[in-house]
């Protein structure tokens, strides 16, 4: 497990659970909103965790500069844990600088729950 994903997981109360599988989460976007008229997006998705009412930062892909379809390399492995409901929230961000996010014009978000995009941790889910 990353130090990031760790250390969110210890913040979220997960490590004290028994992890019935590892999943790993591979993200592809189509068609991104392409909202500045002089350049294409600079995507980057930022995958945030749901624990006690409060959303928290777990990890982000990298920027693919210039790319509306863009398919992400960097690869998210979460622990599964079987009766627990771990709700997701992908927010997706054309970064226009080297600041991240914090800088970048949000373009959007998707929140589901873990079990609803890897089922069991098996297979392929696209949304």
């Amino acid at each position: 497990m990353s130090d990031t994903l760790e250390s969110a997981a210890g913040s979220l109360g997960l490590l004290s659970s028994s992890c019935l599988t590892k999943v790993e989460l591979r993200l592809t976007c189509k068609g991104v909103s392409d909202r500045d008229a002089l350049s294409r997006p600079d995507p980057c998705v930022v995958l945030n965790m749901q624990s006690h009412g409060r959303w928290m930062e777990v990890d982000r892909t990298e920027v693919i500069r210039s790319c509306v379809n863009p398919t992400y390399s960097k690869v998210f492995t979460l622990d599964f844990y079987f009766e627990e409901v771990q709700r997701l929230r992908f927010e997706l961000f054309d970064i226009n600088n080297h600041n991240g996010p914090k800088e970048a014009d949000f373009l959007g978000s998707l929140e589901c729950t873990l079990g609803q995009v890897s089922p069991a941790g098996t297979g392929e889910t696209n949304y």
